[in-house]
Parts: structure tokens; sequence; C-alpha cells
């Protein structure tokens, strides 16, 4: 079990706080990832509180990662517990949050070296990420190596 923090001031609204119906917020989350196109048939969403607990198969490690940021860049959820199993646990997810005043381009730079890896970033981040206009300070990405 690994755990993620996340900006609960970040990210996408939903249309209940998860406080105030944890159940019909779990719910929700489920549908933005079917949204999203990230299979959620055999996963288990529940809310506690401020963290989202996910579990179940992923394809890949890739689906992972994503699940775990579209749950996580959610506003009013402040960290999201991992039960996934993508067959590859020796694998670490490698994410990075969006610093005030930067850009998808200086995030590029500030972990690849190169502002020109932003697309690269924007790639690993789609769905979620529709535009490099679209990160936003406080926002967890995916970084892949």
């Amino acid at each position: 079990m690994t755990t993620y923090d996340f900006d609960p001031e970040v990210g996408h609204r939903l249309a209940v706080a998860l406080s105030d119906n944890p159940d019909k917020a779990a719910a929700q989350l489920k549908e933005r990832l079917e949204h999203l196109g990230l299979t959620h048939d055999h996963f288990t969403v529940v809310v506690e509180g401020t963290t989202v607990v996910v579990g179940g198969d992923a394809a890949v490690q890739e689906q992972k990662e994503k699940i775990l940021l579209a749950l996580g860049n959610v506003v009013g959820v402040t960290r999201v517990d991992d039960r996934v199993d993508a067959g590859q646990e020796d694998l670490s997810p490698r994410f990075v949050t969006v610093l005030e005043g930067e850009s998808l381009d200086l995030v590029a730079e500030r972990v690849y070296g190169n502002r020109s890896a932003a697309a690269r970033l924007l790639a690993a981040n789609s769905p979620m990420l529709t535009s490099a206009d679209a990160a936003r300070p406080g926002e967890v990405l995916r970084a892949p190596l």
C-alpha cells in the first residue's frame, strides 16, 4: 500500500463534495475514470474523509498512474491510497507537482532539462491534461523517465 498526497484546492470539481456524501463522490470519481477512458470495471473507489482508496488490477503501469492522478487531482482530495496491481510493483511512479508560476515547458525544463520536453509531459498526462496551458500550480503530473 502506497499513498500519494495532493493539493485539495486544485483539480477537477465534483458535483458533490467528498465529505457531503462519500458514496456519491466515489461514484462520481468512477464516472470520471470512465469519462477519461481509464477502465474502471475491476476497480473499487472508496472515499474516506479526504482520502480516496482505489483498488483493482490495471493492464499496465501507465494506466495505473493515470488512474491515481485522475482521482487525486480532484478538489477536496488530499491523498490517494494506491491498492492497484499493475503486475509491475517494482516500478514506482514518477510524479511532479506544478509549481507556482510554472508553465508546462518550465516543468519540462525542471524535470528533463529541456523545455521542448513539454510535449512529452502533455502526452504522458493525456487525457487528463488537454493542452499545455491547462497545467495549474499544485497539480500533480506524470513525468516518466
